[in-house]
């Protein structure tokens, strides 16, 4: 599954202007990181020091958490790469949660012999 949606804009939060290129290096890093499964919100905060960046990442019900930690680290070293002055980055994991319906989707496949 990639990460696509139009969430995977960063919006800028403070009265410093953000670059679109910053912002187009900083979504291309997200959504190109393999094990992302989504991106939610992203939120670029330009500060005199220079830029946070906050997100929040998807990934699926059964990914083990030592994948989910190990994708964090590699977004925080492909957004360090994609853009110079980052001072801080804040990556909030959301895990799906389980089915919660009674019937679960079940495929049902019929062969028949010929005769």
């Amino acid at each position: 599954m990639s990460a696509t949606g139009d969430s995977t804009a960063p919006r800028e939060v403070d009265q410093h202007e953000v670059d679109p290129r910053e912002a187009r290096a900083i979504r291309e890093a997200l959504i190109s990181t393999p094990g992302v499964q989504s991106v939610g919100e992203v939120v670029l905060h330009r500060h005199d020091d220079g830029l946070l960046v906050t997100a929040v990442l998807g990934f699926g019900p059964s990914t083990p958490v030592s994948d989910v930690v190990a994708v964090l680290r590699e977004v925080k070293v492909a957004i360090a790469a994609a853009v110079k002055g980052v001072t801080g980055i804040v990556l909030e994991p959301a895990l799906a949660g389980p089915r919660d319906d009674m019937d679960t989707p079940t495929d049902v496949i019929v062969i028949r012999g010929a005769d």
